[in-house]
């Protein structure tokens, strides 16, 4: 008995599912493509190809100048470990210079150096081009639905937080 309830509940559960499918694998796919975009290494106009990872760092020592290596990892929820690593290779691409505060001689603060000054710039002009067809696409939508499709998104984004934590 107890086996032909779950049998029904799959069945049930299972056509439910496939009415969803179809949206589930659009958003998948938009997920791989942006993973896949994020992998890219770029040159935004130093000469130096960088990962996603390596400009991101970039980009928060640009907008921060003077964080420290502490406020930068947790900013990027990685490990001191890790963020030093990538310093080195920044450091290595004369794009960053660590240097000491005038308050805590401890301290290990960040900014950019000439060429990181470009990349900054570049990554921005970059962001410029790839975000306007998204902003123009959500320009033309109601403003209800916008409303609608941020409270999707945020869903979405707490759905995948418990995955996470």
């Amino acid at each position: 008995m107890l086996d032909i309830f779950v049998k029904q509940v799959y069945y049930i559960n299972m056509n439910e599912n496939i009415k969803y499918m179809s949206i589930i694998e659009k958003f998948t796919r938009m997920i791989n493509k942006f993973n896949y975009i994020e992998k890219i290494p770029r040159d935004f106009g130093t000469d130096n190809l960088l990962y996603p990872s390596e400009i991101h760092l970039i980009e928060t020592i640009g907008k921060t100048p003077g964080i420290n290596v502490t406020e930068l990892a947790k900013k990027h929820g990685i490990s001191k470990a890790a963020i030093s690593q990538k310093l080195k290779k920044l450091e290595k691409k004369d794009l960053i210079e660590r240097f000491k505060g005038n308050e805590n001689e401890k301290a290990v603060l960040l900014k950019l150096k000439i060429k990181g000054e470009i990349a900054f710039k570049g990554h921005e002009s970059f962001h410029s081009i790839m975000d306007s067809g998204i902003i123009k696409k959500i320009n033309e939508m109601p403003p209800e639905k916008v409303k609608d499709f941020e409270k999707i998104l945020d869903e979405i984004n707490i759905y995948a937080d418990s995955f996470i934590n």
